[in-house]
């Protein structure tokens, strides 16, 4: 599977740096350092080797070579590379999963309008 179309890289936080509260960027973002709080974008967010986010993630496409750790929302494509670790839920339109890539989270992947009701919660 394709990865999304690579545009400029808007911003960075960079390894080492931490970042906490809310996020809402135009662009492609990527994430090195440590960020607690809720990322918004209509773009691509790339968490790098070292990056970690915890909290939740609200994007168009979502590269994760780091370390999320609470809620993904992903429109469009979630990339996970050899490297990505992912602890919580996930809700993606589309999931590439690379061997070695690390789940451990409630996920549900495509259009769900088709499937007939789940278990109860």
């Amino acid at each position: 599977m394709a990865a999304p179309p690579e545009s400029p890289l808007n911003a960075l936080l960079g390894r080492g740096a931490s970042y906490e509260g809310d996020l809402s960027f135009e662009g492609r973002v990527r994430v090195d350092g440590h960020f607690r709080g809720r990322i918004y974008t209509d773009e691509c967010l790339e968490i790098g080797l070292e990056g970690r986010v915890d909290g939740e993630i609200d994007a168009q496409d979502v590269v994760l070579a780091g370390l999320v750790v609470g809620q993904l929302r992903v429109r469009g494509l979630l990339r996970i590379t050899p490297t990505g670790r992912v602890s919580g839920a996930i809700d993606a339109e589309k999931l590439c999963m690379e061997a070695g890539a690390c789940l451990s989270a409630v996920l549900r992947v495509g259009d769900q309008s088709g499937l007939p009701p789940g278990p109860a919660r």
